[in-house]
């Protein structure tokens, strides 16, 4: 599941409507946002542009996170700050629906999803017919095998708590889960548990 860290109030009717398929964290403030960036991992931010020097900020730090910035009013200045840290810029009024096809866009960017293929060391997942190759052999997997595969491969990198992960495969056996696991790190993917985080990481 795509986490969302989102800092402005106007925009928390989205969460029960066009962002209910993700978690989504608010940030009410600035104190909020440095909290909330500290302590977990995102997958995009929807900012008001008033967080914009934080978030420059905490860009200089290496963070790569998707960002989104909303703004009051159109502003050149604003434009083109915005650009050079983030990744898309949108004035007020919103049409939500609007909003949700950008993020999903950014989503789709994340995950690389033009391709039919993703390419995992000698490893090729195709995204479609969700078949996994090694090299020219196919591998069999199950259904939820696959779904994980498609799962990891989405947030290279990023650590998913154990907790998404089994909700994701609508599943609640943590032991099924590391028979997984176990199995895809047999075959070839590196996907390590982090126990202080209770999440697993793909690299």
């Amino acid at each position: 599941m795509y986490r969302i860290l989102l800092a402005d109030l106007d925009l928390t009717p989205l969460i029960s409507n066009e962002l209910i398929s993700y978690q989504v964290d608010i940030a009410y403030d600035i104190e909020d946002f440095y909290n909330a960036t500290y302590k977990n991992k995102y997958n995009i931010y929807v900012l008001n542009y008033y967080y914009y020097d934080i978030c420059k900020e905490l860009k200089k730090t290496g963070d790569t996170t998707p960002t989104l910035f909303i703004d009051e009013y159109y502003d050149i200045h604003h434009l083109k700050n915005a650009f050079e840290i983030a990744d898309d810029y949108i004035i007020k009024p919103i049409n939500f629906q609007e909003l949700k096809i950008r993020i999903e866009y950014q989503f789709k960017k994340l995950y690389n999803s033009k391709k039919k293929v993703v390419v995992y060391k000698d490893l090729y997942f195709h995204l479609e017919s969700k078949q996994l190759y090694k090299k020219n052999t196919k591998i069999k997997l199950s259904p939820n095998e696959a779904k994980l595969i498609g799962y990891f491969l989405s947030q290279i990198g990023t650590p998913l708590l154990k907790e998404d992960i089994l909700d994701y495969l609508e599943s609640s056996s943590d032991g099924t889960l590391r028979v997984y696991i176990s199995k895809l790190n047999k075959i070839g993917f590196n996907i390590k548990y982090e126990r202080a985080s209770f999440s697993y990481i793909l690299t």
